[in-house]
């Protein structure tokens, strides 16, 4: 039997359903054998990469993610059998893992479809982090690009709320919103004390605004804040913003977007394989994007654990 491609699409999104009706002209014209399926809400497209690897695993040529950010990450953690190799139609508001993975959308559309999809020559091997918590909401979760504890966790749960951040996307300016939710909270946060334990080394950190733990160098719309991240190292890249005022860190953050903040004042960075975070008071935790919990939490890289088309 000829193996198919399942694709999981972001029926929200109207970009994704446009790039979709794109792909499906590609799809027939090129006489690929595949099968469709629509998210409707959170938590839609984990359910289903689930579906498929249980009921049509050994018939999946690919499973193909048609959305944002929070697409692949539901997608991804939606998976344990890393020979199943997973693609990405970036049409999201950040597109940060796409971004981290050299992919582009309309220039990768065709190619992807037309030379990639069915070749194994295509496939990769790469690295994903996975998080676990007993705080707030228990969780444990792999993350693709970066996860964000602190004061860009909060920035993504404000993001994620807002009104602005659907009507950026629309004119094409969604990875803007973040932008705008940092300047919302930059003088209302309060930073906190962290103790960070990295491969077995204790580390003490006062007034911490954010950790994040990079497997790719972006996250909340094209800022590079782990500028060194590589998804086929077996490492994470860490980086501590400790110790400014709201006024150093709006200089700082401007700096970001070129990933030339790692040697600023107050600016630590980081790197290792499993680390653990504990701080005085609760830190908001995102991941990909997506809002997940709280601190206490580990992180660690699961090396090679993911199978992708690029």
């Amino acid at each position: 039997m000829k193996k198919e491609c399942f694709f999981i699409i972001n029926a929200k999104s109207n970009k994704a359903r446009k790039a979709w009706d794109a792909v499906k002209e590609i799809l027939a014209a090129e006489g690929v054998p595949y099968r469709a399926f629509f998210t409707n809400g959170k938590g839609d497209a984990k359910k289903l990469a689930e579906t498929v690897q249980s009921i049509h695993g050994n018939q999946a040529q690919a499973i193909i993610a048609v959305g944002g950010d929070g697409t692949i990450h539901e997608v991804v953690n939606g998976l344990n059998n890393k020979d199943i190799p997973v693609g990405f139609l970036p049409c999201g508001s950040g597109n940060d893992i796409t971004r981290g993975l050299g992919i582009r959308n309309k220039e990768h559309m065709d190619s992807f479809i037309k030379h990639r999809l069915s070749s194994e020559k295509s496939e990769r091997k790469m690295d994903v982090g996975y998080l676990k918590s007993a705080g707030i909401g228990k969780f444990e979760k792999r993350f693709v690009s970066v996860a964000g504890i602190g004061f860009d966790g909060e920035v993504t749960r404000l993001t994620n709320i807002s009104w602005y951040k659907d009507w950026l996307q629309r004119v094409g300016l969604g990875g803007f919103s973040y932008t705008i939710s940092t300047l919302r909270l930059l003088f209302s946060y309060q930073p906190g004390d962290v103790t960070l334990k990295l491969d077995g080394r204790t580390y003490e950190f006062n007034s911490v605004w954010l950790i994040a733990a990079g497997n790719l160098p972006f996250y909340g719309g094209g800022m590079k804040i782990c500028p060194s991240a590589n998804p086929y190292d077996g490492k994470l890249e860490i980086c501590i913003v400790h110790n400014l005022s709201p006024y150093q860190l709006l200089i700082l953050f401007f700096t970001v977007f070129f990933g030339r903040h790692i040697k600023k004042k107050g600016v630590t960075m980081l790197t290792g394989t499993e680390l653990s975070i504990v701080s005085k008071t609760p830190l908001t935790v995102q991941a990909d994007g997506e809002v997940i919990g709280s601190t206490p939490l580990e992180c660690r890289v699961l090396p090679s654990m993911l199978t992708i088309k690029v």
